[in-house]
Parts: structure tokens; sequence; C-alpha cells
């Protein structure tokens, strides 16, 4: 009887020392599975972090530049109001360009454009017709714009033109530019590499050229001092140095004037070869001279523009 004893005791004891060990091993084994998913987790963690770090940045980037383009039309309205209260023109509003130069400075590019599309159609056809009965509605725009180069605060900003736009957005013309301080880029201008008088040539050849079909533009500079009509020695002789454009033939017409330097000419009603009676006399002429026609030049087309400079020909 207490043999049985002994051995129930030591079965007992045995089956506890199991237990014990089947205990540990079930918490290491625990242990190793929480170290196994804590190291998976950290991994998925680090190998998220440069696309999230990527979508940041890109996110970052696009709200840097949302800000800037908001500043920037935050600004141009702010001028754009600042003109209307202080330049204001009837029947016409300002839509101002910011734009910021290599060298750092703040540039605008002033528009005045037209509320109504008749209004545009009725001053389009003033500019190109540059009449002397309509001379004071366009002399009034070149005035306000010329105050406003001159007079806007330097805070502001740095007024590089104002310029006429039509409603469609078709037809520019250039009120006034500073010419010497101008640093608009040039970008993929098709023009940038032909001079700033081929293009007047062939810009004035085509608003106010008789006939666009020709093979040939002639252009020929005439000093001041020169006779009108070098055949009447009672002419009188231009007051400064002019242009005159012409095709190679006598039905093509020409076009004769002077440039003033801010986007617009002075027309002179002389023609290619004089007809009639002479002498005759200082006055006929005088009136000629004195009956010059201020002119706005328009863009046009740069392709147009590129056609007619591949036709001229500079005496």
């Amino acid at each position: 009887m207490k043999k049985r004893i002994i051995v129930l005791t030591a079965c007992m004891m045995t089956g506890l020392v199991l237990s014990g060990c089947s205990g540990e091993e079930g918490q290491n084994d625990d242990q190793a599975s929480d170290d196994n998913v804590e190291e998976t987790v950290a991994a998925e963690e680090s190998s998220s972090d440069p696309k999230e770090d990527g979508e940041e940045n890109s996110s970052s980037s696009t709200e840097e530049a949302h800000a800037e383009e908001a500043a920037s039309d935050s600004s141009s309205n702010s001028i754009d109001t600042y003109l209307q209260e202080k330049y204001k023109v009837d029947q016409a509003h300002y839509e101002t360009d910011v734009w910021e130069s290599d060298s750092g400075v703040t540039n605008l590019t002033v528009n005045l454009m037209p509320d109504t599309e008749a209004y545009s159609q009725e001053m389009d056809k003033k500019f190109q017709n540059g009449q002397s009965e309509v001379e004071e509605d366009i002399e009034s725009l070149f005035d306000v714009a010329a105050r406003i180069m001159k007079e806007l605060p330097e805070e502001k900003g740095r007024v590089d033109s104002v310029n006429w736009v039509s409603y469609d957005g078709e037809s520019t013309v250039t009120l006034i530019q500073d010419y010497e301080h101008s640093e608009k880029p040039a970008g993929d201008d098709a023009l940038s590499k032909y001079s700033d008088e081929q293009i007047e040539y062939a810009r004035v050849w085509l608003q106010l050229g008789p006939n666009q079909d020709i093979d040939e533009l002639n252009v020929r500079i005439i000093p001041a001092g020169e006779k009108l009509n070098p055949d009447d020695e009672t002419s009188a002789v231009y007051p400064e140095d002019v242009i005159q454009l012409a095709g190679s033939r006598l039905v093509d017409g020409s076009v004769t004037y002077s440039g003033n330097g801010d986007g617009t000419i002075n027309v002179y009603n002389v023609p290619l070869r004089w007809d009639g009676k002479y002498p005759a006399g200082k006055d006929f002429y005088n009136e000629i001279i004195e009956s010059t026609k201020l002119v706005p030049v328009e863009t046009a087309e740069d392709e147009e523009v590129i056609r007619l400079i591949q036709l001229q020909k500079i005496q």
C-alpha cells in the first residue's frame, strides 16, 4: 500500500513538470509570435514611408502652386481695381497680367478691354481708319496710357506696356510701351529672330497697304529735308525721317509714314508717283504735312507678318 502511494506521487510530480514545461514553451511561442508581428508592422510602415513622403511633397508642391496662382490673381484684381478707380475709361475695364522677370522685377502688362462687343467694333474701326474726326477718342486712350506709365506707384510694379485689346481678344493695339526697359520674355515668339523695323514694316503694310497680293515689299528710308515731290521746285520738305513702303507695281500702291516709337505712326497722304500740274505751290504741300493721320499699328498674325518680312527689300 505504501509503495503504490509513492508511485502515484511520482507520477503527479512528473505531470507537474511536464505541465510546467508545456507552459513555458507556450509562452515562448507567444512571445516569438508577438515579435514577428511587431517586425512585420515595422517593415510595412518603413516601406510605406517613401510613398507617404512623396504624396506629402506632391501635395505640398500643388498647394504652393495654387497659393502662388491665387496670390497673382489677387494682385491683379487689386491693381485692376486701383486702375479702374483712378484711370476710369467709359465702356471699358482693366485686366492686368502680373509677371516677374529674370531680374526679379515685378512687371505689369495692363490691358484695357471694352465692356461690350458693339463698343469694341466701334473702337476697332476708329483705330484702323485713324480719321481726323475720331482722333480725339483715340488720343484720350493714349493720354490715359501715358498717365498710367508715368504715375503708377513703384510698389505696385513696373508697367511694361498698356494695350487696347478687342472684345474677342483677336486684336491688340499697344498704346504705350517701355521699350527701353522692357523685360517681357520672348518665349517661343515666332517673331523674336526678326528686327523691330522688319516687323513694323510688315504690320504697317498689312494694315494700310492698298494691295496685299504683292510679290515684294520695297522699303525706302527718306531723310528729313527731302522734298515731298522731287520733281516740283515749290515742294515742301519732310520735317522728319519717313519710310515709304511700296510693291513692285504702281497698282500695288504705297504707304508713307513716320514712326513714333510707341506703337503709332504718322501717315502722310502722298502718292508713289506724282501726277498733275506743277508747280503746285508750297501751300499745297504744307497742307499734306499738316494733315498727317495718327494711326496705331495693330499686331496682326505672326504668319502674315513673317510672309511680308520675307518679301522685304530695303533700299
